[in-house]
């Protein structure tokens, strides 16, 4: 798999009604979102997997739940490369985003920690297997881009 040119980008569902999510994705121009939940589902039904697939689908951007990458569980070594690999591969083809609930890719601390595993534990990963951008993509719209290797973190 071709690494060289790979950017992923990321971005947390948070509270957002579904066309304001949808706008963020469509302002980056994500054409497809891996869903790095353990479970997919949430207490904002619009990011329940199955209605989450169906409205992506809809607005033509593509969709997989790849539970093997979660944060709550982290799954077994072999497991979560499984799903590192198939984030950069599909990044490889389209414009990707990993997605998880923390709309924030930091804590607002006086020294920000990661605040998810978007940051915290695949961020890393991915930059180590090749890929040579991550991207966060914030509420607001903008995006930022740090070193998540000096950012402290619980994973």
């Amino acid at each position: 798999m071709k690494t060289d040119s790979i950017s992923v980008y990321t971005i947390g569902h948070g509270r957002h009604a579904w066309r304001d999510f949808l706008a963020l994705l469509q302002k980056h121009e994500i054409a497809f979102v891996c869903d790095v939940r353990n479970f997919a589902r949430s207490r904002w039904v619009q990011f329940n997997g199955a209605v989450l697939e169906a409205n992506l689908l809809e607005n033509g951007i593509g969709y997989e739940h790849l539970p093997e990458t979660g944060g709550k569980k982290i799954a077994a070594p072999e497991e979560l490369n499984r799903g590192v690999e198939r984030i950069l591969e599909i990044s490889a083809e389209v414009k990707t985003a990993i997605m998880c609930s923390e709309s924030q890719p930091l804590t607002k601390h006086k020294i920000p920690r990661a605040n998810c595993h978007r940051v915290g534990l695949l961020a890393p990963i991915l930059k180590a297997k090749g890929a040579n951008r991550i991207i966060h993509i914030l509420p607001d719209g903008d995006s930022i881009e740090f070193d998540e290797s000096a950012v402290p973190t619980i994973w």
